[in-house]
């Protein structure tokens, strides 16, 4: 990789190449874009050290290093209790990374990606957390609804180490990705410095062609299918909103799944519900899904990630129902989308759009909606506000 001026180090052990958890793609549209306002960015991700420069990759290299699978992340998370994504992502390798690239850019501004990273500590220098989501929430979560108790105690363990991070660090500077996230920070850091940097899209073209209508009612979840919250999120379409909508269309109405890696329960889930499952597919297939469904559907019980799922639906042209906790402001909840926990509702407002579909203009209306957070926007006020504050 040529030597030119690094203004930026990006830390984010958790990211890995191709981009498909909402995390990875994140921080690297952050990377990229912000790079346009700034010097060289340098991005260390999983096993990838990318630069980014004038909105472009100015170079990239690979090395070999191995993240530790859940079940031994899961164990050290307790023999040395510590954090989950501690022990699944800092791997000696990493951590030997980035302590030489820091190292070796002195004055360089870190941004740590997750709180796991941030226990790096790599330098005196004022230093960014990116924190993407309530993290204290989901361990929470996890330790009411999981019945595993390896699960549970791993969830108790890294909420205490999270809680003691917060209380004894050092004075870092937070970036949050919605304000509910700032203010359940603001509960354990009350005067804490942070900007809202918010999930964005791609620009893209607006499209006025997509399929006609068959009768029928195609809807799409699409998301990382390794990943634990998205197999929540349908296990909550399954049972809160399946069975009643099953029930009132028959075989005019099924599920499509798209989306990376698929664990078991997830293949079982769509195999025992009939939905059909499109592991791994290509981003082409993945726009053909987007132009022919109905609805893009978003159940979650908790917001995590969602943003972008919700954006890129929209920016397709693919208006969605969702679930409450994905509305994150008033201007989301314009038709022929819908927000809501009532599964009546689901069905009634699906009755109508499969008797009057709707027209071009609402799948326009919901592309220009997206294209509000477009990455290159998003990335010039993340640059102006960090200016403002010295940073």
């Amino acid at each position: 990789m040529e030597t030119q001026t690094v203004s930026i180090i990006i830390l984010a052990p958790h990211l890995t190449y191709p981009l498909r958890n909402g995390a990875d793609i994140y921080i690297d549209r952050v990377a990229c874009h912000l790079s346009r306002f700034r010097d060289s960015i340098i991005l260390l991700g999983a096993d990838t050290l990318t630069d980014y420069s004038n909105g472009l990759v100015f170079g990239q290299s690979h090395f070999t290093n191995k993240l530790r699978n859940k079940t031994w992340s899961a164990v050290r998370t307790l023999v040395l209790r510590s954090h989950y994504l501690v022990e699944k992502f800092l791997t000696s390798t990493y951590t030997k990374k980035a302590k030489e690239l820091v190292l070796k850019n002195p004055q360089a501004l870190v941004i740590y990606s997750l709180f796991a990273s941030a226990s790096l500590d790599l330098t005196n220098m004022p230093a960014i957390i990116i924190t993407h989501n309530d993290e204290i929430a989901i361990y929470k979560d996890h330790q009411r609804n999981t019945k595993n108790p390896l699960i549970k105690l791993t969830a108790a363990f890294s909420e205490k180490w999270l809680l003691h991070f917060l209380r004894n660090s050092k004075n870092y500077f937070y970036i949050h990705i919605a304000e509910a996230d700032r203010e359940a920070y603001s509960n354990y850091l009350p005067k804490h410095n942070s900007i809202i940097v918010p999930a964005g899209v791609e620009s893209r073209v607006f499209s006025d062609t997509f399929y006609p209508s068959d009768g029928k009612v195609h809807l799409l979840f699409c998301g990382s299918l390794s990943i634990k919250i998205n197999l929540e999120a349908l296990l909550n379409f399954k049972n809160t909103f399946w069975e009643l909508l099953k029930n009132h269309f028959g075989e005019d109405i099924d599920l499509w799944v798209a989306g990376s890696l698929p664990i078991l329960p997830v293949i079982k889930l769509c195999k025992s519900q009939g939905w059909a499952l499109y592991p791994d597919i290509s981003d082409d297939e993945l726009r053909s899904l987007y132009e022919k469904a109905t609805f893009g559907i978003l159940p979650y019980k908790y917001s995590t990630g969602s943003k972008i799922k919700l954006l890129n639906s929209l920016v397709a042209g693919l208006p969605v129902l969702a679930t409450t906790t994905v509305k994150t402001g008033t201007e989301q909840d314009f038709l022929p989308n819908l927000f809501s926990d009532n599964p009546q509702k689901w069905l009634d407002h699906l009755k109508k759009y499969q008797s009057d579909l709707y027209n071009t203009s609402d799948r326009v209306a919901c592309q220009q909606y997206a294209m509000q957070y477009s990455w290159e926007k998003i990335a010039e006020k993340m640059d102006n506000d960090l200016r403002q504050y010295g940073l």
